[in-house]
């Protein structure tokens, strides 16, 4: 990550803890047709929450791997995280590391670097490293929505705080979250959270 992804995924886990959303991808199957331009996957994956995990399965098209991965995961989650519905990626980029040979075959280091766009014209940079190059693609794209995840749970959970802290007049803890908060809006859709959280 860079460093405002990293202040931002930081502050997520101070504040959610142990209910911070870990994202997990057992194994994905890439179909792609070349005359078409067009690629399909189908993931199984696991979401962690503390003590709890739970499988499921994600299933997405595009122009390629990172495409398909990044649209099936978007329509997984939007539904529930309204702050990924605008989330475009703006650049992505594989690098390779020779770490040594064996024999007739090369060691080396996968590493690719995904750039994403939030609806607020936030730019953030995520890199993920492996010795597979879809692997590390994958990697990248699961750390996107792992990261946009929690900071949209960490914002609504900051949001109720400070909407407790007015009603009990505590300036002290409405100065915390108004802090908090202003780090993780950059990386949320706040008007579209604030919405959702005013119509429950």
């Amino acid at each position: 990550m860079d460093h405002e992804s990293e202040q931002v995924n930081a502050l997520s886990q101070e504040i959610l803890g142990s209910h911070f959303v870990r994202l997990t991808t057992d194994s994905l199957e890439l179909k792609e047709d070349f005359v078409a331009n067009k690629a399909r996957i189908e993931a199984k994956m696991r979401q962690r929450i503390g003590d709890e995990e739970k499988p499921f399965s994600v299933s997405g098209t595009g122009v390629g791997l990172v495409d398909a991965y990044f649209e099936g995961l978007l329509s997984t989650f939007s539904a529930e995280y309204v702050s990924l519905a605008k989330i475009t990626i703006v650049d992505f980029n594989i690098s390779s590391k020779m770490v040594g040979i064996k024999g007739s075959h090369t060691d080396a280091m996968a590493i690719a670097v995904l750039r994403v766009k939030n609806a607020d014209k936030h730019e953030y940079t995520f890199s993920h490293k492996s010795a597979s190059i879809s692997q590390s693609s994958v990697g990248a794209v699961q750390d996107v929505l792992q990261f946009f995840v929690n900071s949209e749970r960490a914002f609504t959970q900051l949001y109720m705080a400070l909407e407790d802290a007015k009603k009990r007049s505590r300036s002290d803890l409405i100065d915390k979250y108004q802090i908090q908060m202003s780090t993780l809006v950059k990386a949320t859709s706040y008007n579209q959270i604030v919405e959702r959280l005013k119509s429950v």
